[in-house]
Protein backbone atom coordinates (compact mmCIF):
# COMPACT_ATOMS: atom_id res chain seq x y z
CA UNK A 1 0.00 0.00 0.00
CA UNK A 2 1.40 3.39 -0.96
CA UNK A 3 2.19 5.75 1.87
CA UNK A 4 1.69 9.49 1.83
CA UNK A 5 4.03 11.45 4.03
CA UNK A 6 2.21 14.27 5.78
CA UNK A 7 3.56 17.76 5.32
CA UNK A 8 5.70 19.05 8.13
CA UNK A 9 4.87 22.23 10.03
CA UNK A 10 7.70 23.92 8.14
CA UNK A 11 5.97 23.14 4.84
CA UNK A 12 2.76 24.76 6.03
CA UNK A 13 4.68 27.80 7.31
CA UNK A 14 6.50 28.15 3.99
CA UNK A 15 3.19 27.86 2.12
CA UNK A 16 1.58 30.54 4.31
CA UNK A 17 4.57 32.84 3.86
CA UNK A 18 4.48 32.34 0.09
CA UNK A 19 0.75 33.12 -0.01
CA UNK A 20 1.26 36.21 2.17
CA UNK A 21 4.08 37.43 -0.07
CA UNK A 22 2.04 36.89 -3.23
CA UNK A 23 -0.93 38.76 -1.78
CA UNK A 24 1.25 41.65 -0.58
CA UNK A 25 2.91 41.86 -3.99
CA UNK A 26 -0.51 41.83 -5.69
CA UNK A 27 -1.75 44.65 -3.46
CA UNK A 28 1.37 46.74 -4.10
CA UNK A 29 0.86 46.36 -7.85
CA UNK A 30 -2.82 47.24 -7.44
CA UNK A 31 -1.97 50.45 -5.58
CA UNK A 32 0.44 51.38 -8.37
CA UNK A 33 -2.25 50.66 -10.97
CA UNK A 34 -4.72 52.91 -9.17
CA UNK A 35 -2.18 55.72 -8.93
CA UNK A 36 -1.46 55.42 -12.64
CA UNK A 37 -5.19 55.30 -13.42
CA UNK A 38 -5.81 58.69 -11.81
CA UNK A 39 -2.69 60.27 -13.31
CA UNK A 40 -3.61 63.50 -15.06
CA UNK A 41 -6.99 63.71 -13.34
CA UNK A 42 -5.80 66.88 -11.60
CA UNK A 43 -6.00 68.67 -14.95
CA UNK A 44 -9.01 66.96 -16.50
CA UNK A 45 -11.46 64.16 -15.74
CA UNK A 46 -12.41 61.68 -18.43
CA UNK A 47 -16.10 61.08 -17.83
CA UNK A 48 -18.61 60.42 -20.58
CA UNK A 49 -22.33 61.17 -20.65
CA UNK A 50 -23.02 57.56 -19.62
CA UNK A 51 -20.59 57.96 -16.73
CA UNK A 52 -22.36 61.08 -15.50
CA UNK A 53 -25.70 59.24 -15.54
CA UNK A 54 -24.16 56.35 -13.58
CA UNK A 55 -22.65 58.58 -10.90
CA UNK A 56 -25.89 60.56 -10.74
CA UNK A 57 -27.80 57.37 -9.96
CA UNK A 58 -25.31 56.43 -7.25
CA UNK A 59 -25.45 59.87 -5.67
CA UNK A 60 -29.26 59.92 -5.59
CA UNK A 61 -29.46 56.47 -3.99
CA UNK A 62 -26.85 57.43 -1.42
CA UNK A 63 -28.50 60.75 -0.58
CA UNK A 64 -31.91 59.10 -0.15
CA UNK A 65 -30.38 56.53 2.22
CA UNK A 66 -28.31 58.87 4.38
CA UNK A 67 -31.33 60.87 5.54
CA UNK A 68 -32.45 57.85 7.58
CA UNK A 69 -29.15 57.59 9.47
CA UNK A 70 -28.13 59.48 12.60
CA UNK A 71 -24.46 60.20 11.82
CA UNK A 72 -21.98 63.03 12.03
CA UNK A 73 -18.58 61.70 10.95
CA UNK A 74 -17.82 59.84 7.71
CA UNK A 75 -14.71 58.39 6.07
CA UNK A 76 -14.74 57.52 2.37
CA UNK A 77 -12.17 54.77 1.76
CA UNK A 78 -10.76 54.80 -1.76
CA UNK A 79 -12.26 58.22 -2.43
CA UNK A 80 -11.01 58.36 -6.05
CA UNK A 81 -12.11 61.59 -7.69
CA UNK A 82 -14.51 62.48 -4.89
CA UNK A 83 -17.87 61.67 -6.48
CA UNK A 84 -19.17 59.91 -3.35
CA UNK A 85 -17.48 62.35 -0.98
CA UNK A 86 -19.34 65.23 -2.62
CA UNK A 87 -22.64 63.72 -1.43
CA UNK A 88 -21.49 63.72 2.20
CA UNK A 89 -20.10 67.24 1.86
CA UNK A 90 -23.40 68.48 0.41
CA UNK A 91 -25.19 67.02 3.46
CA UNK A 92 -22.83 68.99 5.75
CA UNK A 93 -21.34 65.86 7.30
CA UNK A 94 -17.85 65.84 8.79
CA UNK A 95 -16.23 63.83 5.99
CA UNK A 96 -12.67 62.81 5.18
CA UNK A 97 -11.54 60.77 2.18
CA UNK A 98 -8.48 58.57 1.88
CA UNK A 99 -6.84 57.11 -1.20
CA UNK A 100 -3.55 55.45 -2.16
CA UNK A 101 -3.27 57.64 -5.26
CA UNK A 102 -1.63 61.05 -4.90
CA UNK A 103 -3.31 62.06 -8.17
CA UNK A 104 -6.77 61.23 -6.82
CA UNK A 105 -6.09 63.13 -3.59
CA UNK A 106 -4.90 66.17 -5.56
CA UNK A 107 -8.06 66.06 -7.67
CA UNK A 108 -10.28 65.96 -4.57
CA UNK A 109 -8.40 68.84 -2.96
CA UNK A 110 -8.83 70.92 -6.12
CA UNK A 111 -12.60 70.53 -5.56
CA UNK A 112 -12.34 71.66 -1.95
CA UNK A 113 -12.80 68.13 -0.58
CA UNK A 114 -10.97 66.95 2.55
CA UNK A 115 -8.83 64.09 1.19
CA UNK A 116 -5.48 62.69 2.32
CA UNK A 117 -2.99 60.11 1.07
CA UNK A 118 -3.44 57.10 3.36
CA UNK A 119 -4.04 53.35 3.35
CA UNK A 120 -6.99 51.83 5.19
CA UNK A 121 -4.52 49.69 7.16
CA UNK A 122 -3.04 52.84 8.74
CA UNK A 123 -6.29 54.45 9.88
CA UNK A 124 -6.55 54.51 13.69
CA UNK A 125 -9.59 56.80 14.16
CA UNK A 126 -13.18 55.51 14.15
CA UNK A 127 -16.18 57.06 12.38
CA UNK A 128 -19.97 56.87 12.58
CA UNK A 129 -20.06 55.78 8.94
CA UNK A 130 -17.38 54.06 6.87
CA UNK A 131 -18.10 54.25 3.14
CA UNK A 132 -16.50 52.66 0.11
CA UNK A 133 -17.58 52.77 -3.53
CA UNK A 134 -16.19 50.09 -5.84
CA UNK A 135 -13.01 49.11 -4.01
CA UNK A 136 -13.25 45.62 -2.50
CA UNK A 137 -13.83 43.82 -5.81
CA UNK A 138 -10.33 44.74 -6.99
CA UNK A 139 -8.55 42.74 -4.26
CA UNK A 140 -7.47 39.13 -4.72
CA UNK A 141 -8.66 38.58 -1.14
CA UNK A 142 -11.04 41.31 -0.03
CA UNK A 143 -11.73 39.98 3.48
CA UNK A 144 -8.78 41.68 5.28
CA UNK A 145 -9.86 45.03 3.83
CA UNK A 146 -13.49 44.42 4.77
CA UNK A 147 -12.30 43.78 8.31
CA UNK A 148 -10.47 47.12 8.32
CA UNK A 149 -13.67 48.88 7.21
CA UNK A 150 -15.49 47.27 10.13
CA UNK A 151 -12.64 47.97 12.54
CA UNK A 152 -12.90 51.74 12.13
CA UNK A 153 -16.72 51.89 12.08
CA UNK A 154 -18.64 52.94 15.16
CA UNK A 155 -21.99 51.96 13.66
CA UNK A 156 -22.45 51.80 9.88
CA UNK A 157 -20.64 50.61 6.76
CA UNK A 158 -21.86 51.47 3.26
CA UNK A 159 -20.58 49.62 0.21
CA UNK A 160 -21.43 50.31 -3.42
CA UNK A 161 -20.44 47.15 -5.26
CA UNK A 162 -20.80 45.95 -8.86
CA UNK A 163 -23.42 43.23 -9.18
CA UNK A 164 -21.69 40.78 -11.49
CA UNK A 165 -24.66 38.39 -11.66
CA UNK A 166 -27.24 40.89 -12.89
CA UNK A 167 -27.97 41.11 -16.61
CA UNK A 168 -26.38 44.53 -17.01
CA UNK A 169 -23.76 43.87 -14.33
CA UNK A 170 -22.31 41.05 -16.44
CA UNK A 171 -21.39 43.59 -19.10
CA UNK A 172 -19.98 46.16 -16.67
CA UNK A 173 -16.38 45.46 -17.64
CA UNK A 174 -17.24 46.14 -21.26
CA UNK A 175 -19.02 49.38 -20.36
CA UNK A 176 -15.87 50.96 -18.89
CA UNK A 177 -15.09 52.85 -22.07
CA UNK A 178 -18.65 54.21 -22.19
CA UNK A 179 -18.41 55.31 -18.56
CA UNK A 180 -14.89 56.70 -18.18
CA UNK A 181 -13.38 56.55 -21.66
CA UNK A 182 -10.68 54.15 -20.47
CA UNK A 183 -10.08 50.57 -19.34
CA UNK A 184 -11.37 49.48 -15.97
CA UNK A 185 -9.05 48.18 -13.24
CA UNK A 186 -9.43 44.39 -13.07
CA UNK A 187 -12.34 43.18 -10.93
CA UNK A 188 -12.69 39.75 -9.33
CA UNK A 189 -16.06 38.12 -9.87
CA UNK A 190 -17.31 38.30 -6.29
CA UNK A 191 -21.03 37.98 -5.67
CA UNK A 192 -23.00 40.41 -3.54
CA UNK A 193 -23.71 37.59 -1.09
CA UNK A 194 -19.93 37.12 -0.63
CA UNK A 195 -19.66 40.62 0.82
CA UNK A 196 -22.81 40.23 2.92
CA UNK A 197 -21.58 36.93 4.35
CA UNK A 198 -18.21 38.33 5.52
CA UNK A 199 -19.76 41.37 7.17
CA UNK A 200 -22.49 39.40 8.93
CA UNK A 201 -19.97 36.85 10.19
CA UNK A 202 -18.22 39.77 11.86
CA UNK A 203 -21.29 41.25 13.52
CA UNK A 204 -22.37 43.78 10.87
CA UNK A 205 -25.91 42.98 9.76
CA UNK A 206 -27.24 43.92 6.33
CA UNK A 207 -30.18 46.34 6.65
CA UNK A 208 -30.35 47.65 3.09
CA UNK A 209 -29.59 45.92 -0.20
CA UNK A 210 -30.66 48.24 -2.98
CA UNK A 211 -30.15 47.95 -6.77
CA UNK A 212 -28.65 51.03 -8.42
CA UNK A 213 -28.35 51.96 -12.11
CA UNK A 214 -30.34 49.04 -13.59
CA UNK A 215 -28.88 46.73 -10.92
CA UNK A 216 -25.36 47.17 -12.29
CA UNK A 217 -24.50 48.07 -8.69
CA UNK A 218 -25.84 47.28 -5.25
CA UNK A 219 -25.85 49.77 -2.40
CA UNK A 220 -25.28 47.78 0.79
CA UNK A 221 -25.83 49.24 4.25
CA UNK A 222 -24.53 47.32 7.27
CA UNK A 223 -25.16 48.15 10.92
CA UNK A 224 -22.97 47.03 13.80
CA UNK A 225 -24.63 44.76 16.33
CA UNK A 226 -28.42 44.69 16.88
CA UNK A 227 -30.04 46.42 13.94
CA UNK A 228 -33.32 47.40 12.32
CA UNK A 229 -34.49 46.66 8.78
CA UNK A 230 -34.94 49.75 6.59
CA UNK A 231 -37.91 49.71 4.21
Amino acid sequence: MACVTPKSDNCFIQSDLKHSFMQKNHNTQLYQTWNERWKGSEESEQLTHMGRIMFGAKKKALKDLIKYLSIESVIEVGCGLGHTMSVYEALNLDCIGIDVSSHAVANCKSKGLNAILQKIEDVSVSYDLVSSDGMLEHFLNFEPYARHLMRISRRYVILIQPNHVSFFGKTLAYLAELIRSDKNVFEYNYRIKDFISIFQENGFMIIKNQPVFLDVFRLLLFEKGPCRQLS
